[in-house]
């Protein structure tokens, strides 16, 4: 069945645009209001480490995602999302709002995300043929970069013209469509695992999940990447202040948000093609070391037009090398652990990053912006050098021709 015709994906893919648009505006807006109201940096670096920690817990829900109905787990998040913004929207109006209330928020408001994202990537492998995943996989990041790019530089207009109260309402009506949009889908989760659930099943599943990660060539991904997201973090941080140093204009991180989708977006396109002609390895290693060295000259960029080029040509690259991360995560493994895995994977990868925005809100007050934000680049730079070499890594065979990795953990390839 082609994706064109394919109403699953089609309801899936509408839900997960809308929730990526309605969790990437509500971000940006905490992170431009607290920059702006609050004279204290930490304050970004707890920003961060809220939205972030949600992920890292997200390995003991694998197996509640293995064996609930997705379309009951999506149900639940949806509304605490409404919930939430419906309670910001309200203390905004009355005026009691405060900086701990919106991080309590921010907070609340990640945690229903993270469980909606790799529910998302569960079904994905199981209603589109393996032929189509990188497809499907692009087909997802492109629309979520490129409603990021189009809303966080609407959002900078907003900014000047309006108010941070008035996009907290718009993205309240941007959180019920992913509620509209869960009556389309039908989908009957396929599960290998039928008994009935409870306290010992649940460490059993949590065991496995453990275990194939750590037993399996799919360690050698992760390793690094967390490595790499605990820098990612601090930028994270430092972007609102180094848009604040950049121009006197609201709009400016709005932009720099925007370019950054844009490239992510285009290079989600791309990939596609450039998969077919070169290995994920190579894709990976060269993505990194490209992506690290456009940070480097955003950096030090002294206008915001020469930022843009450049933070639009490093996102570019990442948006190319994450389709290539999130296939070989999806065709590696057996499609019972789908639930278990995917948060393991996004656990891991994002275990460094609340511990890395604190010390970003922290390293702001005491060094140089432009030092702090270098430690990405030069981290993105170490991680390219590292898959570049890393030979099992490098030389993996094309992703269709990659089977689910054996309980021993070795990687098969078809024939």
């Amino acid at each position: 069945m082609s994706l064109r015709s394919n109403k699953n994906f089609k309801s899936v893919f509408a839900l997960g645009l809308f929730t990526n648009i309605g969790d990437s505006l509500f971000f940006i807006v905490t992170m431009w209001y607290i920059a702006n109201n609050s004279s204290i940096s930490l304050y970004a670096g707890i920003a961060v480490f809220l939205f972030t920690l949600p992920e890292t817990l997200l390995i003991f829900l694998g197996p509640f995602i293995d064996r609930l109905n997705p379309k009951i787990i999506l149900i639940v998040s949806t509304s605490g999302q409404i919930i939430v913004h419906i309670i910001i929207v309200l203390l905004f109006l009355t005026g009691l709002v405060t900086i701990p209330i919106l991080l309590i928020s921010l907070l609340l408001s990640a945690f229903f995300s993270s469980i909606t994202y790799p529910v998302e990537e569960t079904i994905l492998p199981q209603i589109v043929e393996n032929d189509d995943l990188v497809k499907a996989n692009s087909f997802f990041s492109v629309a979520y970069k490129l409603s990021d790019s189009l809303f966080d530089g609407i959002a900078g207009i907003l900014l000047v013209v309006g108010t941070a109260s008035l996009l907290y309402e718009i993205n309240l009506l941007i959180f019920v469509l992913p509620l509209i949009m869960l009556k389309f889908l039908k989908f009957n989760l396929q599960t290998e695992n039928p008994e009935k659930f409870n306290i010992k099943s649940y460490k059993k599943d949590l065991k496995e999940g453990l275990s194939f990660i750590l037993h399996s060539k799919i360690k050698l991904m992760l390793i690094p990447l967390a490595f790499l997201n605990f820098f990612t973090a601090i930028n994270i941080v430092a972007l609102p202040y180094f848009a604040n140093e950049l121009s006197d204009s609201p709009a400016t991180y709005g932009f720099l948000l925007g370019f950054s989708g844009a490239g992510s977006m285009l290079g989600a396109i791309i990939v596609n093609k450039i998969e077919k002609r070169l290995l994920p390895g190579k894709i990976l290693a060269f993505g990194l070391l490209f992506n690290g060295l456009m940070w480097f000259f955003m950096i030090i960029s002294t206008v915001p037009y020469l930022a843009y080029l450049f933070i639009f040509l490093a996102n570019f690259c990442m948006g190319g090398y994450n389709i290539i991360f999130a296939s070989l995560f999806q065709v590696m493994t057996p499609s019972n652990l789908l639930g278990r895995i995917n948060t393991c994977v996004d656990s891991v990868i994002t275990v460094a990053m609340p511990i890395g925005a604190l010390l970003g809100g922290i390293l702001i007050e005491i060094l140089s912006l432009k030092i702090v934000m270098s430690l990405n680049a030069i981290a993105l730079v170490i991680t390219g050098i590292i898959y570049f070499s890393n030979k099992t890594v490098y030389n993996l065979k094309k992703i269709e021709t990659i089977n689910p990795v054996n309980t021993d953990g070795h990687l098969k390839a078809t024939r």
